[in-house]
């Protein structure tokens, strides 16, 4: 149907009856009046056409409004994030509103205001409804108040009580929106679920987990399908596959992991080394269109918290017939290339194979190997020559990425240990030694040499990019660097990341180390999935995709089906078209939900980490300036808890933020990013996820 918003605009159809534009749009253009009426249905309910008085339509356009999503703040106003342009953020005051509410889709009005932008909302098109997560606050035995978590909704939520209602006062409780608020009435809600005491061991994650709508268990028909998986790999399943089962191959991963999605074999050959990299079929056993599938897609990643791990797929094939498990035979989507003696990949096999792990190795016993510890050598002393072989072959293709350009971004990662009560007993910072960075050049490695393969035979592919840094992120990022007496070579708009990863060498070592790393990755894009290969800016990279992790991540169970059914076996054009149309869909889907699930797993860390502190209060650390803004600076410790210094706690003076510089300049003190100081704790909210520092001495002048 040609573009009915688009006739109407064009032609001025304003200010007619829904039944009068509707005859004039189906009598100009030759459409049948019903399915023009029902268009138009169509556009006002998405607010691309709106009623005025007396029921007459006019575009929305024309009212020169504006269609986004609000975000709310605790204070009760919002900020309206556009969705028809680039704009910045609109601020909302809470008087113009009119009863929107967080996440709601709206159309608003931009007005000019001393020189300042202002949003006053004109129609609410769609309004939010995701479950709300709060701590119910009984007030009487007919009803209650539930206090959002998330600080973005700005109203607590009415609720009436009954005799089966099962909550308690404090208690953690879902609640679905049925009554939006009118007249500055509070919104009226349900309880849809009762979480239990906040004090109760998981309840906190658990809140977080239904704050962010995550997935916890599986649906009947994705458990029947999954429990119908044999459970060991039958003779028919290896029929066709490459035999590795008399080969020497081991996994390498943390001591909790449960699921092995990676196992690694390795051989010395005249001119370098020929290393196979083995990936669990997952896709032998969950098919395009499944139930698994759905759910796989619909989840996108496994997603990892302190306590417990959601799962992209069933544990009867997470932890089961998928994983690489020792001692058993299982199936794999198997690299087998032949390096020579400075990295470069010379020949490769991409195949289907069958493989017997010999061992489930763990970083810390393998780096003990490569430390020559006597002990550990003796326990795997059949296997200490491989992890050699292994270590010679990483610190090659280390060098060959990092001549190249590869950046090696060193962000300390924190390691929230728990007691069997589910407390915190303490924050560390994860320890990454060189089995970690073994196993990361050769899946690095396996991902290039896939992607390069799938990309030269132009086929539809779920490519990892990393695009060009944004100028003006990067013209910063250069300011800053350069007012810590550094140097970057190029220009900001078409920095390499060779020069990047100059600066990086450069500054081993050195105190504000970690903090330019944490700038540099701030003013870098963040990298996504896409049905185009865009290349791999951080890697340094022409061809990059995932591959190496499908039982946890979605791409890579759609390169392995990509693999098999394109480049493996003869493509017909049919299946061909179907990849197209798919990875698509795949791509946004997958970078959504790895966005969702990464901000859930920061909620739980920001909490673990202000749980741990709120017995710490007039404590007092060291620490590294680590974010500055307008009303104070971001401190970080050594064990990568971090919290505010209000300006209100910084030393008394006069400040100006300095943007470029990351700088807070007083007339007597001042805080850069990357500066040591001391600080108080002085404040812990559970609430808010937020730990209050104090500056109580300054070591280091800017």
């Amino acid at each position: 149907m040609e573009n009915i918003l688009e006739y109407i605009t064009n032609n001025n159809l304003d200010y007619l009856k829904q039944g009068e534009l509707s005859h004039a749009v189906s009598t100009a253009l030759n459409l049948d009046n019903s399915e023009v009426f029902a268009e138009i249905s169509r556009l006002l309910k998405e607010g691309e056409l709106v009623l005025t008085g007396g029921q007459k339509i006019i575009a929305t356009s024309k009212l020169g409004l504006h269609k986004g999503r609000l975000i709310g703040n605790a204070r009760g106003f919002a900020f309206c994030k556009l969705l028809d342009s680039d704009q910045p953020d609109v601020f909302i005051p809470h008087v113009k509103l009119k009863n929107a509410l967080n996440k709601d889709i709206v159309l608003i009005k931009i007005i000019t205001k001393d020189d300042k932008q202002e949003g006053e909302v004109f129609k609410i098109v769609e309004r939010n409804k995701d479950n709300i997560v709060g701590t119910l606050l009984m007030t009487n035995p007919k009803f209650a108040f539930v206090k959002p978590d998330d600080n973005h909704n700005f109203s607590d939520i009415y609720v009436k009580l009954d005799k089966k209602t099962r909550a308690k006062h404090l208690d953690k409780v879902v609640v679905r929106i049925e009554k939006f608020d009118k007249d500055g009435k509070n919104p009226e809600g349900k309880i849809v679920e009762v979480l239990g005491n906040a004090s109760n061991k998981g309840v906190d994650i658990l809140s977080i987990i239904r704050e962010y709508n995550l997935y916890e268990e599986f649906e009947p028909e994705v458990l029947k399908e999954a429990r119908s998986v044999p459970d060991i790999v039958r003779p028919e399943d290896k029929e066709g596959r490459v035999d590795f089962t008399k080969e020497q191959i081991v996994t390498i991963d943390g001591e909790d992991a449960r699921d092995f999605d990676d196992a690694i074999s390795i051989d010395r050959t005249e001119d370098g080394w020929k290393l196979g990299v083995h990936i669990a079929d997952v896709s032998h056993y969950v098919k395009i269109g499944s139930a698994l599938d759905s759910e796989a897609l619909k989840r996108g990643t496994s997603v990892y918290f302190c306590d417990r791990v959601l799962p992209m797929l069933p544990v009867e094939l997470s932890n089961g017939i998928c994983s690489l498990n020792p001692d058993v035979e299982r199936l794999t989507m198997s690299v087998v290339m032949d390096i020579d003696s400075k990295g470069k990949v010379k020949d490769y096999k991409i195949c289907e194979g069958v493989i017997k792990s010999c061992a489930r190795m763990t970083y810390t016993d393998v780096y003990a190997i490569l430390q020559n510890d006597e002990k550990t050598c003796k326990k795997y002393e059949n296997l200490v020559q491989k992890f050699k072989i292994m270590e010679e072959l990483h610190n090659v293709l280390f060098k060959l990425r990092e001549k190249r350009g590869a950046l090696d971004l060193d962000v300390p990662e924190a390691k929230i240990i728990l007691n069997e009560f589910g407390a915190v007993v303490d924050v560390v910072e994860y320890e990454r030694n060189t089995a970690h960075k073994l196993i990361e050049s050769f899946m690095l490695l396996a991902n290039e040499v896939v992607a390069k393969d799938i990309c030269e035979r132009k086929l539809p592919c779920v490519y990892r990019v990393h695009e060009q840094p944004d100028a003006i992120k990067m013209s910063n990022f250069f300011a800053f660097v350069s007012s810590l007496g550094l140097h970057i070579k190029g220009q900001a708009e078409s920095v390499r990341p060779k020069d990047l990863q100059n600066l990086l060498t450069s500054i081993k070592g050195k105190d504000y180390e970690t903090v330019v790393n944490k700038v540099m990755l701030r003013s870098l894009q963040k990298a996504r999935y896409a049905s185009e290969n865009l290349g791999h800016f951080g890697l340094a990279a022409p061809f990059y995709c995932h591959f190496t992790s499908p039982i946890r991540r979605y791409p890579d169970l759609m390169v392995h089906r990509i693999l098999k059914n394109c480049v493996l076996k003869k493509a017909d054009y049919n299946r061909i078209e179907f990849y197209k149309d798919f990875v698509v869909t795949a791509s946004i889907e997958s970078s959504d939900r790895e966005k969702l699930a990464e901000t859930a797993e920061r909620a739980v860390d920001d909490l673990k980490k202000a749980e741990f502190m709120q017995n710490k209060i007039g404590e007092v650390y060291d620490g590294i300036v680590s974010g500055v803004n307008t009303f104070g600076v971001f401190v970080e410790l050594p064990n990568t808890v971090e919290g505010l210094c209000a300006e209100a706690d910084l030393p008394f003076d006069v400040y100006t933020y300095i943007e470029n510089q990351y700088l807070l300049k007083g007339n007597k003190n001042s805080f850069q990013l990357g500066q040591k100081v001391k600080v108080e704790v002085v404040e812990v909210n559970l609430q808010k996820r937020q730990i209050n520092f104090k500056i109580v001495k300054n070591d280091e002048k800017s």
